[in-house]
């Protein structure tokens, strides 16, 4: 997967989301090294899950605002890779510091026929 497609999901939305109430956040977000960390298969993306407060605190506001999320939890993760084969027993987890631009919305409009 190409560097500048790296992102962390913290929320999605099917349904009208009232942007003006949800202000993006605009520092920077630095994952420690030592936080828990583990590779894997999440419907054929490989992801690197870690652990941030800061990241989970943000998910549940945005679940106040309305937000959805297609999954029983939130876990922070990183997508980096499509599922090709790999054993994912191989593959040791990225230990370093982790370090995350500003917050950034993206609108995806599906079209429907």
């Amino acid at each position: 997967m190409a560097a500048d497609k790296l992102h962390v999901t913290i929320a999605t939305s099917r349904g009208t989301v009232n942007w003006e109430q949800i202000l993006p956040c605009a520092t920077d977000l630095t994952v420690r090294v030592g936080s828990r960390r583990s590779v894997r298969n999440f419907g054929g993306v490989i992801v690197l899950m870690f652990s941030c407060q800061r990241l989970s605190r943000r998910h549940a506001e945005f679940r106040r605002f309305g937000m959805s999320w297609d999954f029983p939890s939130y876990s922070p993760h990183i997508s980096f890779a499509f599922d090709e084969g790999v054993d994912l027993g191989k593959v040791r987890p990225f230990l370093g510091r982790l370090d995350f631009g500003p917050e950034c919305f993206q609108v995806d409009t599906i079209h429907s026929l």
